[in-house]
This record gives structure tokens, C-alpha cells and sequence, in this order.
């Protein structure tokens, strides 16, 4: 499949490729999208031309954030890559290039219409995310995988599928293969499938057809279990409290605690074990259920919080809106008393139409100011209610990493006092045969026995420690990270965009009487 261009110098995608393909856009000289002296505007382009440019990289792609068609065909392309900023891309045409595997196509999710056609790909692959796809042109190509068309089954939008070309569409069996595994397909190689035909098709390859179906289904089981875990995961996480609806810490305290392992087989350590990981893992769960409660009413704190900025930016922009369209009513009335072919408009009426543009540029800029007022006040309440909320979440759980504390005192108490217990019983020989040789080591004196104590008393109460500091932090941080980022976006960067919109108005309201 070798281009006849491919001993031609090899291109990228340069700045000054893509400004030629964007200038190319211009209808003509007299009607210009972009005039010569502005600078140009890529993310206003939503389709580009780079095809028999001999490009090997694609690169500099980032550009074009606004993108939804753009055709690179007839290159000499290995790799496709660097379209994961061309979020808004629906079609892409990439045929006749020398791409050998299908990748870099993740974030394209609203793509419908994909041309790989005349490459070297051998596997169809790599596609999970384009639930869009409509049309699929994959032919002249090194597909020769029945698992490749079985692949295509997921895709529950595509009707247009173009296999030709390829190792696997020569076989014998390959359309009714094909036609039977994919019954959401309309169009095969560009012929329409006739009912007939796919009931043939579907009849020949039955049996292998519905066990496929069944292990679709068992998949999709599988999936939707490990989804449903991922999610549950992600809310306990949000709510500050993963890993606390069970006994993980309990069981992180004794992992590394080599010698409170060997304290926990002295004579009643079992029992003493039993009843401190039961009253444990009753407050962790209780602190699970309390982390779950305080979570709902911080959601529905900040749902009611974006409902009300919502409302009021809304209503802002009908107001501002509404009194840009009396202006334009005046305007209209106001012009409608000039000769504008034979006299232009006269100064007195241009002095009246500038006087009148400031108090329009008055109005809006009144109007955004009562907006930043009451976005500020609105911001400051929710930010007051949910640090009061942060602030009852950490107390309350303050309270129970507390409990947790008092708990493994007792704990470390009552292992003390079973084993200067056995610490008698082995002075005096009374200790069982059966008694462990390693924890016998550490009954050589009450000192040693102390220590051991002690280190592993250490090793639980620095555990619980770093999972209330963890939790502490992690909720402070999140609350500064929103606050902060409300603050940048809804009065800061909305403001000054604000602003910039009314003066261009204002410009724009001022350079049309000129031009008149």
C-alpha cells in the first residue's frame, strides 16, 4: 500500500500548515470569514482540510477545541494521536494513509462517521468509547479476525459498515458471517441487506450466534457489578469515609504490629480480641453512616447553591436582553427620521444615538454590578453553611476517632494485665507446654513484656491517627478547592468576560452609525 508520494519529504502538522488550511476557508478576498488583520481564530473553525499534505505526525490538532469535521486523507500517517482536546468531532476521515492500529480515539465520544479505508490494520480495536458510530469504512485493509466483527456487535448505532479489501472479506462465508453477527447493520460494502438474506445469514450461524449472546450477556453482568463497585467506591470516597464500612482499619492496626501478634496468643488475648474488634468496627461503621448522612446534606447544599446562581445569572441576561431590544427599537425609530442614502445621519441625531449609547453601556454595567452584589452575597452564605457543615463533620467524627482511642486503651490495659498474668504463670513453670517458643522470648522479664506492650499500642494509635488526618485534611482541602474555584469562576473570570461583552456591544453599536 505504498503512496506514491512517500519518497516526497515527510510533514507534521505545523503552525503555518494549519494557518493555510484555515485561510483556504475564506470564501474570497471581498468576503473574508477572517480578515487579514485580525489574528486568526481556530477554535472558531469546526471543519478542516489537511489531506494530500504528505503529513506524517498529527500534531498541533489542539487548536481546534470546536472541531467536528476534519479530513486528513491521503498522507502517509503510522499513528493516529493528538485528538484528545477534539472533543466535538463527528466525522474523521483518515483513508488512504498508513496507519497499522486502531488507538488515540478515546475522547472522541461524539464521533458518528469514521473512515480508516485503504491502511494496515489487521485487528479492529480500541473503539469502546464511540457509542455514536454510525458509519465505519474499514476496507482494503489486513482484517483477517472473525473476533474483529464480533467486536463490531457493541456498537449499537452503526448501519454503515464497508469490510472489502480485506483478507477476511474474501472467505466464502464472510457476508452471511458478517450479516448474522452484526443485525444492526443496514449497509454492507455500500448494498443494502435484504431481510432475506440476514434471515439466512441468522438461521446458518444460529447456535454459535445465541452462545455469543450469552457470554454478551455474563459480561455485560460482570460489568455492570464492577461499575456498580467502582461508583459505590467514588461515593464513600467523596464522602470521606472509603474503606470504613468494614474492618479495614481494625486490620491495618494489626499488619505491621509483629509483636502485639504475639501478645494476642497469651492465655484469654482470643476472647479479649473478639469483643475489641466488635465495639471497633461498631463505631468505624457508625462513623460510615454519619460520613454518608453529612455527604446528602452537602449535595443538596450546593444543588440548591448552583440553583439559585443559575436563576440569578439567568434572569440577569433576560433583563440585559430585554433592554438591548429597546435600544435596537429606538435605534430603528431614531434612524427612520434621517435621509441615510442622500444626507447620512445628521450630527444632532448622532449626538442624541452616542448620548444614548452610554446610557445603554450604563444600564448594562448597573445591571452587571447588582449581579456581582448578589452573586457575592449568595457565595458567602453557601460558603458560611457548608464550612458549618465541614465543621460538624469533623467534630462528630473528632468525637468517634476519640472513642477509638479510649477503646485501644482499654485494649492495651487489659493485654498488659494478661501478660504480667502470664508472666507469673511462667516464673512459676505454670505456663502450657503448648504456649508458642516466640512468645515465650518475650516472658523473659515484666520489662520486656512492657515494651512489647507499649510498641504495639504505639504502632494502633499511629494508625488511627493518620486515617483521622487523612480524613481531616482531605475533606479541608476539598472545601478550599471548590470555594476557591467558585470563587475564580462565578465572580472573577464571569465579570471580566461580562464586561468585555457589554464593550464590544458598545463598539460594535457605535462602529455601525460610523459605517452609515
Amino acid at each position: 500500500m505504498a503512496r506514491l508520494f512517500d519518497a516526497i519529504e515527510p510533514e507534521v502538522v505545523s503552525m503555518n500548515m494549519l494557518q493555510q488550511a484555515v485561510e483556504s476557508l475564506r470564501p474570497n478576498s471581498d468576503n473574508q470569514v477572517i480578515p487579514k488583520e485580525d489574528k486568526l481564530d481556530y477554535s472558531a473553525v469546526d471543519a478542516l482540510r489537511l489531506d494530500f499534505r504528505n503529513i506524517l505526525r498529527m500534531e498541533n490538532l489542539w487548536l481546534f477545541n470546536n472541531l467536528t469535521k476534519l479530513q486528513m486523507d491521503n498522507n502517509i500517517i503510522e499513528r493516529i494521536e493528538g485528538l484528545d482536546t477534539l472533543k466535538k468531532l463527528t466525522w474523521l476521515d483518515l483513508s488512504f494513509n498508513n496507519i497499522t492500529q486502531i488507538e488515540g480515539l478515546d475522547a472522541l465520544t461524539e464521533l458518528t462517521d469514521l473512515s480508516l479505508y485503504n491502511n494496515r490494520i489487521t485487528i479492529i480495536e480500541n473503539m469502546d468509547s464511540l457509542k455514536k458510530l454510525n458509519v465505519f469504512s474499514i476496507g482494503n485493509n489486513q482484517v483477517d479476525d472473525e473476533n474483529s466483527i464480533r467486536y463490531l456487535r457493541r456498537f449499537d448505532n452503526l448501519r454503515t459498515l464497508c469490510l472489502r479489501g480485506n483478507p477476511f472479506a474474501s472467505k466464502s462465508e464472510s457476508f452471511i458471517f458478517t450479516i448474522s453477527h452484526l443485525p444492526q447493520i443496514n449497509f454492507l460494502d455500500y448494498k443494502l441487506i435484504e431481510d432475506a438474506q440476514r434471515e439466512e445469514a441468522t438461521k446458518k450461524f444460529e447456535i454459535p450466534i445465541q452462545q455469543l449472546i450469552n457470554q454478551e450477556d455474563q459480561d455485560r453482568e460482570k460489568e455492570k457489578k464492577a461499575e456498580d463497585q467502582k461508583n459505590q467506591q467514588q461515593l464513600h470516597k467523596d464522602a470521606f469515609v472509603e474503606n470504613m464500612d468494614h474492618n479495614q482499619l481494625f486490620t491495618t492496626m494489626f499488619k505491621d504490629d509483629f509483636e502485639g501478634q504475639k501478645l494476642l496468643l497469651v492465655p484469654g488475648a482470643d476472647e479479649l480480641m473478639v469483643q475489641f474488634e466488635e465495639k471497633f468496627v461498631t463505631i468505624v461503621q457508625t462513623m460510615f453512616e454519619i460520613g454518608l448522612k453529612e455527604k446528602e446534606t452537602r449535595d443538596r447544599e450546593i444543588d440548591d447553591f448552583w440553583i439559585c446562581v443559575n436563576e440569578a445569572k439567568d434572569e440577569n441576561t433576560r433583563r440585559a436582553a430585554a433592554i438591548v431590544d429597546e435600544f435596537k427599537d429606538y435605534r430603528t425609530q431614531l434612524f427612520a427620521k434621517e435621509d441615510l442614502e442622500q444626507q447620512g445621519v445628521s450630527p444632532a441625531v448622532a449626538a442624541e444615538y452616542d448620548e444614548a449609547l452610554t446610557t445603554l453601556r450604563n444600564k448594562l454595567m448597573a445591571l452587571e454590578i447588582a449581579l456581582v452584589d448578589q452573586l457575592e452575597d449568595t457565595i458567602q452564605t453557601f460558603e458560611r453553611n457548608l464550612g458549618e457543615m465541614v465543621s460538624n463533620f469533623t467534630e462528630s467524627m473528632r468525637g468517634n476517632f476519640g472513642l477509638i482511642r479510649e477503646l485501644q486503651a482499654f485494649f492495651n490495659e487489659s493485654i498488659i494485665s494478661l501478660c504480667v498474668a502470664a508472666v507469673e504463670l511462667y516464673m512459676k513453670g505454670e505456663l502450657d507446654d503448648e504456649f508458642p517458643e516466640e512468645t515465650r522470648d518475650l516472658f523473659a522479664d515484666k520489662d520486656t513484656i512492657l515494651n512489647a506492650c507499649q510498641t504495639s499500642d504505639e504502632i494502633h494509635r499511629t494508625k488511627i491517627d493518620q486515617r483521622e488526618d487523612e480524613m481531616f485534611s482531605r475533606i479541608s482541602n476539598w472545601l478550599t478547592t471548590m470555594m476557591d474555584n467558585i470563587h475564580e469562576e462565578e465572580e472573577y473570570k464571569r465579570n471580566r468576560k461580562r464586561i468585555i461583552e457589554i464593550s464590544r456591544l458598545i463598539d460594535y453599536l457605535r462602529a455601525d452609525i460610523e459605517d452609515i
